[in-house]
């Protein structure tokens, strides 16, 4: 009998560490949100070659404009004939672009109107996102962050909706 017990407490033991071991994904940054912030730190982040991971809690980048402004018109302008044919100077007076060197990924290129529509803000940031293969996971909602010891350093630890959790060095939240 008291081997039986020994090799029921082994066994269980191994189950237990399995369990423990589970693997958590660890990167350098985490990106929360992939709005026009988010996705230009990704594209930056990616340039640099660096660990990160953008967290994005709709199906979509630039959820938020799908709902507001509630007039649908954006206030940030969209000049895309300034007269002059300088692309740093033309850049300066779009306020909706993102910095990318996709010369073809600007947002005058997906509206004429000087107060575009945010439903093409919404285009735009989709194909931003896609054509420059940034790192975002869609229908990731982060729910708790918080500070940890990990592998004898701290990190920020962040769960999602499902309670599966990740670490990174740095966070960086909208």
């Amino acid at each position: 009998m008291g081997k039986a017990v020994a090799v029921i407490f082994v066994i269980v033991l191994a189950i237990l560490s399995t369990a423990m071991a589970k693997k958590i994904n660890s990167y350098q940054y985490c990106v929360v949100g992939s709005g026009p912030a988010g996705l230009q730190m990704a594209y930056f982040l990616q340039k640099a070659q660096r660990n990160y991971i953008v967290f994005e809690k709709e199906n979509i980048s630039g959820s938020f404009f799908k709902r507001y402004p509630r007039h649908r018109r954006l206030l940030s302008v969209n000049k895309k004939y300034t007269g002059v044919k300088n692309a740093e100077f033309n850049l300066r007076h779009d306020w909706n672009s993102l910095l990318s060197d996709n010369d073809s990924l600007i947002m005058t290129r997906y509206s004429d109107e000087y107060y575009p529509d945010a439903d093409d803000l919404v285009r735009y940031l989709n194909d931003y996102a896609t054509h420059l293969k940034l790192n975002v996971q869609y229908n990731t909602n982060i729910v708790k962050i918080s500070r940890v010891h990990y592998k004898n350093s701290v990190k920020f630890k962040m769960v999602n909706q499902h309670s599966i959790s990740c670490v990174c060095d740095i966070a960086i939240v909208r």
